[in-house]
């Protein structure tokens, strides 16, 4: 039988309301064979830490910045803040030749450092194939 691709968005929240330590953070999976087309990334609470100095990368097994590359939650202009809803940073910004083909089953996370969150709230929408 035949297997038909579909188009999904698949919508991931990593919730840092209650403090989330220095470490990787699963916040659910995509399925091999999947194809990412692109990624948005939609800050609902901005991120604090004690000092504004730690930084978060969002991404999938094997590449830690596949959505968002590590920056600091106080950088200018911050990526970090609430505000309107983003394309990725990184190579999920819908472009085909950027399109990402999983070959097996991967961990989306996110991956704090320097310092533990205090605050925050994001959710990451991604766009992708899959097979039915």
């Amino acid at each position: 039988m035949e297997k038909i691709r579909t188009q999904v968005i698949k919508k991931f929240v990593f919730d840092a309301t209650d403090g989330k330590a220095i470490g990787t953070h699963v916040i659910g999976q995509l399925p091999s064979n999947a194809v990412i087309r692109q990624a948005w990334i939609d800050v609902d609470t901005t991120f604090t830490s004690a000092t504004d100095a730690a930084t978060i990368a969002l991404g999938y097994t094997s590449t830690v910045g596949a959505f968002d590359a590590a920056i600091a939650i106080s950088a200018g202009g911050n990526v970090w803040d609430a505000a309107v809803p983003r394309v990725s940073d990184a190579a999920a910004d819908g472009a085909v030749g950027n399109f990402v083909v999983l070959s097996a089953d991967v961990k989306i996370f996110a991956t704090v450092a320097v310092e533990a969150l205090t605050a925050g709230k994001v959710s990451i929408y991604v766009d992708l194939f899959i097979d039915k």
